[in-house]
């Protein structure tokens, strides 16, 4: 199966049901080095406004934080994240994170995206 969409192939795809408001953690490439990205949920009580705030925590593990996110409403990115190479093409990633309305548990939807190839000079 091969999915595209604007240019860009879907190579990996799901929803995940967090554990309680526990992280989510998604390991790409599994071979010689692997990429992590951590999803997680963040309040900031002192602020009236929500973001992402995405971080590389390790040359190879990057945090996405949602904080503030609203509950009971499917929130994410417009615009495609481009994150760096993967397997010599460039990864992007688009998702949506819904919040229960009681805040007890939430879930991840992602798309990661391969773009054009990558030349090593």
């Amino acid at each position: 199966m091969k999915i595209t969409s604007g240019g860009f192939e879907a190579v990996y795809h799901g929803r995940v049901f967090a554990y309680g408001m526990n992280p989510i953690e998604i390991v790409l490439s599994e071979e010689n080095d692997p990429l992590t990205f951590v999803f997680c949920i963040e309040n900031e009580p002192g602020r009236d406004d929500f973001t992402t705030d995405i971080r590389l925590v390790r040359y190879n593990e990057v945090r996405i934080s949602c904080v503030n996110f609203p509950r009971g409403k499917a929130t994410g990115n417009h615009d495609m994240i481009h994150l760096g190479v993967l397997n010599n093409r460039k990864l992007s990633l688009r998702y949506e994170v819904t919040i229960n309305y009681d805040a007890t548990s939430w879930m991840l939807t992602f798309t990661f995206f391969a773009g054009e190839g990558v030349s090593a000079t």
